[in-house]
This record gives structure tokens, sequence and C-alpha cells, in this order.
């Protein structure tokens, strides 16, 4: 567990153009953004939390603990580390993280953060973000039907089809642009 990681996130939608304002000048830590992106994965906002990634540049990570509380993580532009914060608890509910101009689909580092994860029990369900569509997995107990691997800890996790964004409009009634 991280122990200087940031505290947990209160999910709150904040103006877009405040946080155009904060995306425009690289201030992806503050508490708009990061609290925005909270609300946005909690109500399934995914075209718009994929956005706000690709105008950084940058992966993003949201973590929503057994309480759920909800942790805002800024990688790099290929990485974002699953970093579970002191204080936290598991087993996390999902961890959603984007692959900025890019494709959704578990690279070889989320391959095996989700068999770290696996063998800990530490995750229900994950999410990763690409352009206008995202990827799923969902953690069994037992061996999954179609698994990410057919052997080791990846066999537990379910590699669901791609799927689109769901058709809907901006929270904010306007896009945030890019």
């Amino acid at each position: 567990m991280m122990a200087n990681a940031r505290p947990p996130v209160e999910p709150v939608l904040h103006p877009a153009a405040v946080i155009e304002a904060a995306l425009e000048c690289g201030d992806v830590h503050c508490d708009e953004v990061r609290q925005s992106l909270a609300w946005l994965g909690l109500h399934d906002y995914w075209a718009d939390f994929y956005v706000i990634s690709e105008i950084a540049g940058m992966e993003v990570s949201l973590l929503i603990d057994a309480d759920n509380r909800c942790y805002v993580d800024w990688g790099t532009q290929s990485r974002v580390g699953l970093s579970p914060p002191a204080g936290s608890r598991a087993p996390y509910k999902v961890w959603t993280h984007t692959h900025p101009s890019g494709n959704a689909y578990w690279s070889v580092t989320d391959q095996n953060t989700l068999a770290v994860a696996s063998s800990a029990r530490l995750i229900e369900r994950a999410l990763v973000l690409g352009n206008c569509e995202l990827k799923q997995a969902v953690w069994s107990a037992e061996p999954a039907d179609d698994p990410i691997s057919i052997e080791g800890p990846l066999s537990q996790w379910t590699n669901e089809d791609l799927t689109e964004y769901p058709e809907q409009e901006s929270p904010w009634g306007v896009e945030v642009s890019s």
C-alpha cells in the first residue's frame, strides 16, 4: 500500500470550464479534476473520463474500494500502476484505467497487475478504456469460461469482448474539447 498516496476523492462533477482551465494549465492533480473523474467513473461516463485522460496525455486510474471510496491516480503516457493507498480497504470493487490515444486491451503491464491482484484477491472487476471503447474483466474464484489466459492466475479473469462506450449526452451538456 502506498503511504504517500492522495486521500480518497469525493465524487463531485465540477463545471466543464473549470476542468478545461485546469487541463490547459496541466493541473491534473487539482481536486476539481480528480473529483470530476471520480464522479464520471461512478456514473459510467466513460467517454468523458477518457477524453480528460487523452487531453492530459497521461493514463489515469480510478480505484473504488470495498467502502465505495474513490482514489484517482495519474501515471505517464503509457503506464499507471495499481497503487492501493494506505487506509483503503480491499477487495477493490473496480479498477479502471485508460490508454490515452490508444486501444482498450490488456497490456503486459495490465496482465501482470491482474495476475498479482488475482493471487491476493485484490480486485473484483477491471476496466481499461481506449479510444471510443472499453474492455472489462471480472475475477472469479473458479477458472473463467473465456479467460485472459488458459493457465495461471489470469485464468480467473474473464476476457470479455470490446464494447463501445454507451451512447449518452455529456453530463455537462457540452463535450469537453480536446
